[in-house]
């Protein structure tokens, strides 16, 4: 990047700059009289197709020049924006550097960041699972978004005894908590659209032979709840109410879990009662059995079975 940025600062005035002249003033720079001419030419290379600047060689000047007024990407951010940029980098790479589309995110950032940046070591995020994608699933989910063609894959839900062959319209590529999901509906139900998890679409192919126009709802955040706690969502709500007890409770009031939340204190029997409505049944039952002995559902009852049920089922295998 310091190669880039002195090369940027020689053309940057739009005058026509010979080769030599721009090695000889690299080689001062950069104190190295052994700079090649090979390694400053692919300098220049990486500028014109990976950093997009408009480079260009005039054989009546027998120079260098920019045909238009540029900034390296990393020039055009401050400090405090280039450590934000590097947060954001981290977080991608804490749920996977193998993917495409992960892969495609922190090449991304790269072109934008310093390769070499003090604020890089001043974030750390601690890697997360992985999910595990079949190859070339990514790359030909974002062909078929990009494009409109419909998507022809076998699917395996948990909600159904075996794997089902599906033919979908992909509207969508929705991240959470580091899994990728494909929100997208069938021809037939164009206004009933649903996740599909990458991790389990298999055998996944484009049909380039088949397109659609998009409907005006396809976004997914327009049809489904703002809830806090993931992608999927159901039809019907519920008010939930539930107690809190030891560490549990700071961990409850560090966070906001619902837009429409109310946290209650009881200091004299040590524990906290959150309050929310949600159709997110699922997953926030996950949520409460994450705190073990901590947590305990009070509403709605059929919830507070499930809950006890789920806990029996675990106590028979003690």
């Amino acid at each position: 990047m310091e190669r880039y940025k002195l090369i940027d600062s020689i053309l940057s005035n739009g005058e026509s700059v010979s080769f030599e002249v721009i090695l000889e003033a690299l080689r001062a720079e950069v104190r190295d009289d052994l700079l090649s001419d090979s390694s400053v030419r692919r300098d220049f290379r990486y500028m014109r197709d990976e950093l997009g600047a408009p480079l260009e060689y005039d054989k009546k000047s027998n120079g260098w020049h920019y045909t238009k007024p540029y900034k390296l990407p990393s020039e055009c951010f401050s400090d405090e924006e280039i450590l934000y940029l590097q947060i954001i980098k981290k977080l991608i790479e804490q749920h996977s550097s193998k993917d495409y589309i992960y892969k495609a995110f922190s090449k991304l950032l790269q072109k934008l960041l310093p390769k070499s940046s003090y604020s890089e070591e001043r974030v750390f995020v601690p890697n997360r699972p992985t999910p595990v994608i079949d190859e070339g699933v990514s790359e030909k989910v974002i062909l078929a978004l990009r494009n409109n063609y419909m998507l022809d894959f076998n699917y395996f839900s948990k909600w159904e005894p075996e794997e089902r062959h599906r033919k979908i319209l992909p509207y969508q590529i929705i991240v959470d908590d580091g899994n990728l999901f494909l929100y997208g509906a069938s021809r037939k139900q164009k206004d009933n659209p649903r996740l599909f998890n990458l991790s389990k679409m298999h055998h996944v192919e484009v049909i380039e032979s088949q397109t659609f126009d998009m409907p005006k709802n396809f976004r997914f955040h327009e049809k489904a709840e703002q809830g806090r706690f993931g992608a999927f969502q159901y039809d019907d709500y519920f008010d939930f109410k539930i107690e809190f007890y030891g560490d549990a409770r700071s961990n409850v009031r560090e966070f906001v879990w619902s837009d429409n939340q109310k946290i209650e204190e009881n200091q004299e029997e040590n524990k906290t009662i959150l309050s929310f409505t949600s159709s997110q049944w699922l997953p926030i039952q996950k949520w409460v059995l994450s705190f073990g002995a901590d947590a305990k559902p009070l509403e709605p009852d059929w919830f507070v079975e499930e809950w006890k049920e789920t806990v029996r089922k675990m106590a028979e295998k003690i």
